[in-house]
């Protein structure tokens, strides 16, 4: 019913359906100490930046009738009049789409397209007809608190309680987080979304997110509701595994965005050892479909080879034939751009190309289904490099962060990745 060709062929190849079908509610902020309470918001998708949090903030305590905003309703219009590059609040999307990232716009079409029993093209024109007024969600995103036990260096304080304190204490970044209770219709909307997807901090360690499942298991709605969640890999799935197979179906995101003290370094405060054992339980869990996140760096993209490999030889992909799921997204970082490929000197990006091309040329040699796949990701990462034009400012921007990010670091990061040594030097 909802395939995504004819998705694209009736409304446009430059059309999202989160502003339609779905929504992104948050119940905490971040707020500057001069400014007063933020109210829960409700945006069109996680990736949507906060310059201006008002411009989403919930009305009348009420998620449905934020929806319907002025500032939504211009947003679905401005997709169906096929504006989608020149929206500045898509502009993590647009960027992606032209180095060959992954694109989260695609990623949750086809999540959806995948997902919901609805007619997505009529009910979409419904909306249109209506004026651009939608009465339903049916894919909620939930962002509860930034609650995490990770401060990564490429992750900001509201995404992360640990990471915030580092801010406070490193990078002169005072502020405060603001938790509020959900707004009155929040259970109502959960006796009728088919897919809630949680969002964090991390959602493993959030009481939010046991607290929901177990909402959804006792009203007798799991079993028609699709679950996905966020993970570190740094808790297992004991106490959730007798949960998850009440629902539908139970889909995580693993962020493993390299191995061994490289990941140690850009996630700061994990331990490869149990990261690595607890993401390949999910991602081979026989009762949970895990897609593995590469938050692509200039600190990780040095051993992107070395990812690869711990993936290719742990099985973890397709198997008997191509298949058209993403198993991998390589999503370059965003809002921090001095942690950027971009940052790389030329002289570093050719030793990056260089390992990249010879690993290419190593999983082509294999010639198997899954080294196919794998030579399609390495290719992914050759493209994103490729592109990124090198920005001198970028550069001292990085040195200035890795000085203050070595004070909390168990081990400097001329260290871990030698290849910046020679930048990381103090000067005489």
């Amino acid at each position: 019913m909802n395939e995504l060709d004819n998705i694209y062929k009736e409304l446009g190849n430059d059309i999202c359906l989160m502003p339609f079908l779905a929504a992104f509610y948050q119940t905490h902020n971040v707020a500057q100490v001069q400014d007063g309470e933020l109210p829960n918001s409700v945006r069109p998708c996680s990736l949507i930046t906060k310059d201006t949090p008002r411009r989403w903030a919930i009305t009348n305590q009420s998620v449905y009738e934020a929806r319907n905003s002025p500032a939504w309703r211009e947003i679905r219009e401005q997709f169906v009049q096929g504006q989608f590059k020149s929206i500045d609040d898509c502009s993590i999307c647009i960027h992606n789409e032209l180095v060959n990232g992954t694109s989260p716009r695609k990623e949750s079409n086809r999540a959806l397209a995948h997902q919901l029993d609805i007619n997505i093209v009529d009910t979409v024109k419904q909306i249109i007809a209506d004026d651009y007024y939608a009465h339903n969600i049916y894919a909620l995103d939930y962002y509860p608190s930034n609650y995490c036990n990770l401060e990564c260096v490429m992750c900001g304080g509201g995404s992360s309680s640990r990471r915030q304190v580092f801010e406070v204490k490193f990078l002169n970044q005072p502020g405060r987080i603001t938790f509020n209770e959900a707004d009155p219709d929040f259970l109502d909307a959960l006796h009728r979304v088919q897919v809630i997807n949680f969002a964090g901090g991390e959602t493993m360690m959030q009481p939010q997110f046991h607290k929901v499942l177990d909402y959804l298991i006792d009203n007798d709605l799991a079993h028609n509701v699709i679950v996905g969640f966020l993970t570190n890999a740094t808790s297992d799935t004991g106490k959730v595994d007798s949960k998850f197979q009440h629902f539908r179906q139970v889909v995580c995101s693993v962020s493993i965005d390299g191995t061994s003290e490289v990941i140690e370094y850009q996630r700061r405060g994990c331990d490869w050892a149990k990261v690595s054992e607890n993401a390949l339980t999910l991602m081979h869990h026989t009762g949970v479909g895990a897609v593995v996140n590469y938050v692509l760096t200039n600190i990780n993209v040095f051993s992107f080879m070395d990812f690869v490999d711990w993936c290719y030889t742990n099985d973890y992909g397709p198997k008997y034939k191509e298949e058209q799921r993403n198993f991998i997204t390589i999503t370059p970082v965003f809002r921090a751009d001095h942690l950027s490929v971009t940052a790389l000197p030329p002289e570093l990006k050719h030793t990056v190309l260089s390992r990249l091309h010879a690993g290419l040329i190593r999983y082509r040699v294999i010639n198997t289904v899954l080294s196919k796949y794998y030579s399609r990701v390495i290719l992914q990462a050759i493209d994103i490099v490729t592109a990124a034009e090198h920005d001198e400012s970028h550069l001292m921007q990085f040195v200035q962060l890795i000085q203050k990010e070595d004070r909390a670091s168990t081990r400097p990061l001329q260290e871990v990745v030698p290849e910046w040594a020679p930048y990381l030097q103090p000067t005489l």
